[in-house]
């Protein structure tokens, strides 16, 4: 007879923690290399979504984001956004965030062309 694992509250700490620690290292290394590039720190005209725009159902097509959602993403990303608070503020996986983070990347990251959202207005 197996029983199943529970985790003890202090891995489940230690877990988060962990979490935390992650999102934090991508903040700062992301703040680091836009500091190092050069870029902007203020984008005219140019707004960072709420986490209430972030969460809009026109963000997603079921489980896949619409190009509405990845624009978010992408601001998020923008604003020094790790893939914990990404991931989050979507709905979706971390390992989703990361593909996206690498998109974004390729897109020229801090520098990509943006698109215009609603929230611009």
């Amino acid at each position: 007879m197996t029983t199943a694992f529970k985790p003890s509250a202090a891995v489940v700490a230690i877990e988060s923690h962990r979490t935390e620690l992650i999102d934090y290292i991508n903040r700062t290394t992301d703040a680091l290399i836009a500091k190092l590039a050069g870029a902007p720190s203020h984008l005219p005209g140019v707004k960072i979504p709420t986490l209430e725009q972030a969460q809009d159902p026109r963000n997603k097509d079921g489980v896949n984001l619409t190009a509405r959602g990845a624009e978010i993403l992408y601001r998020l990303f923008d604003d020094g956004a790790g893939y914990n608070r990404a991931s989050k503020a979507l709905g979706i996986t971390q390992t989703a965030a990361r593909n996206r983070k690498g998109l974004w990347e390729k897109q020229g990251g801090l520098t990509r062309t943006r698109v215009p959202l609603d929230i611009d207005e």
